[in-house]
């Protein structure tokens, strides 16, 4: 099944608006996308403040948020802690078995972690296990700011290390205008993980809606090299 693991460098980086991007991206390519928040915790799952909420309003989706979530939990801690909290077991077999039914129904499914690439999520798995299983490229979204050279160069080795191919790198807006490193911080990623930096979404000010998701953030991200790595519509 043809999909993306969008994961990224840290929690609160970005994924989530990333994939409504991406999902606007694909949609104005000509490519019907699905989107997938396996496990998320801080929320209910139908709370339009949680991950999936927010993937449904800035990503125009009209999939119910229980079909789009498998696992929800309100506490806002770690998923496998909030898991253990609500005496639930998240199963790797339940989410992988939901991903090949949404994917049975787009052209390329987009599958967003749970903040960064090793976050415990069952006993004894982690994020990068479902990667794994479900065996699609990854993205990495990564702050555009000071620091995020280091970071992301090692979540893009911890990728490839359990056997993954990199598609690219998408940087999340700088919220610093006084940061100097935003303007060299793509290039050193692209040399030292030896990874394109496949867009770069500026910071919105005020509310996100679909509308401003679709024309201000989507139109930077070069939408030709995910149909490449993902060969859909190629």
């Amino acid at each position: 099944m043809p999909g993306l693991f969008i994961t990224a460098t840290d929690t609160d980086v970005g994924k989530t608006v990333a994939t409504a991007a991406i999902a606007h991206a694909l949609r104005a390519a000509g490519v019907d996308p699905g989107v997938f928040k396996p496990v998320q915790s801080g929320h209910a799952v139908e709370d339009p403040a949680g991950d999936v909420g927010r993937l449904r309003a800035w990503g125009d989706l009209p999939e119910a948020p229980s079909r789009l979530n498998v696992y929800a939990f309100e506490a806002p801690v770690a998923p496998l802690v909030a898991a253990r909290e609500a005496c639930v077991t998240i199963k790797l077999s339940q989410l992988t078995t939901r991903a090949s039914e949404l994917a049975d129904a787009c052209d390329l499914l987009l599958v967003e972690g749970a903040g960064g690439f090793f976050v415990p999520l069952g006993e004894g798995w982690t994020i990068a296990d479902l990667a794994v299983s479900l065996a699609f490229p990854v993205l990495i979204v990564a702050r555009a700011g000071l620091g995020t050279v280091n970071h992301t160069v090692l979540t893009v080795r911890a990728a490839r290390s359990v056997g993954l191919d990199v598609v690219g790198v998408l940087l999340n807006g700088q919220v610093d205008p006084d940061d100097p490193s935003g303007a060299s911080n793509g290039r050193l990623i692209e040399e030292f993980g030896d990874v394109a930096v496949i867009g770069r979404l500026p910071w919105l000010a005020g509310t996100l809606s679909s509308h401003r998701v679709a024309a201000e953030l989507a139109p930077t991200i070069d939408v030709r090299a995910l149909r490449a790595a993902t060969e859909v519509g190629t």
